[in-house]
């Protein structure tokens, strides 16, 4: 695996440098590899402990901005990345470093965990249920728990210059991290991701200022919520501040201090047990 590994990231930089000469890429080909081995750092010590698997390849043939959590092999945890998330000038450094975190949500992330398709033949939960966590619950644990190991170290407030920050997301972000603090910055760097990760295809029209007011009457566990329910979910794991693992082995996720409140996950896609 680590040969593997080690050629996909070799061949990552000889392509994207040689595309660098004739299309506008948005993330680096070296700070691409230093996402990867940062993810690889993250999760394969967890699937390693168990005598398991973790992997990440690069999709050569696949051009379309896209990745995917592969979790059809009982001892395996992988992670596929399409090459035009490494080619689109859509596709930010952070929205990168979003897109993995949420696939290793689909992986680490815990319940509620998606239904198991009629025609499946792998594995399955002792509950019945497949291996793999919901959209919104991805979407949450992307933001509150991965992307700020991904990022961590960094100075938030530098990544932040430039960009237009939408006045509630600096509210929100100051009011429960503190005025102008580190992790303010984070929390709004968070958010910003979580907007560039939405839109990375194509524009929708989302906006930190107009919430979901929709009340599921059941957790949306086998379908995405609507974008704006996902871009509220994603703001409010960046508001979240409880110390969360890294991994939930297909558990509950035991939120204390975000269980309610602009932290909590939203009444758009969670209903609360």
């Amino acid at each position: 695996m680590l040969l593997r590994l080690f050629s996909s990231f070799l061949l990552l930089l000889l392509f994207l440098s040689s595309t660098l000469s004739v299309a506008q890429t948005s993330v680096a080909p070296e700070k691409a590899q230093a996402l990867f081995a940062k993810t690889k750092s993250l999760y394969e010590p967890i699937a390693k402990a168990r005598g398991e698997e973790f992997f990440l390849e690069i999709h050569w043939d696949r051009t379309t901005v896209s990745a995917q959590a592969v979790r059809n092999e009982l001892k395996k945890y992988g992670i596929g990345v399409d090459v035009g998330m490494l080619t689109s000038s859509r596709v930010s450094e952070d929205a990168l470093a979003l897109t993995l975190c949420h696939e290793a949500g689909h992986l680490f992330g815990g319940r509620p965990l998606r239904s198991v398709p009629a025609e499946w033949e792998g594995p399955i939960d002792e509950s019945g249920k497949s291996l793999l966590t919901s959209e919104g619950q991805s979407d949450y644990y992307s933001t509150a728990v991965c992307f700020r190991k991904m990022v961590a170290g960094e100075d938030h407030r530098a990544a932040l210059n430039g960009k237009e920050i939408p006045q509630r997301v600096t509210n929100l972000c100051d009011s429960v991290w503190g005025l102008r603090t580190s992790e303010s910055y984070l929390c709004q760097r968070t958010a910003l991701a979580g907007f560039s990760f939405l839109t990375m295809v194509m524009d929708f029209p989302i906006s930190f200022n107009t919430p979901d007011k929709t009340v599921t009457d059941t957790t949306i566990a086998d379908s995405y919520p609507s974008r704006q329910c996902r871009l509220d979910t994603l703001l409010a794991g960046a508001l979240c501040k409880d110390v969360l693992p890294l991994d939930y082995e297909r558990k509950d996720m035991q939120l204390n201090l975000c269980a309610e409140g602009v932290s909590a996950r939203p009444a758009c896609w969670f209903k609360t047990p």
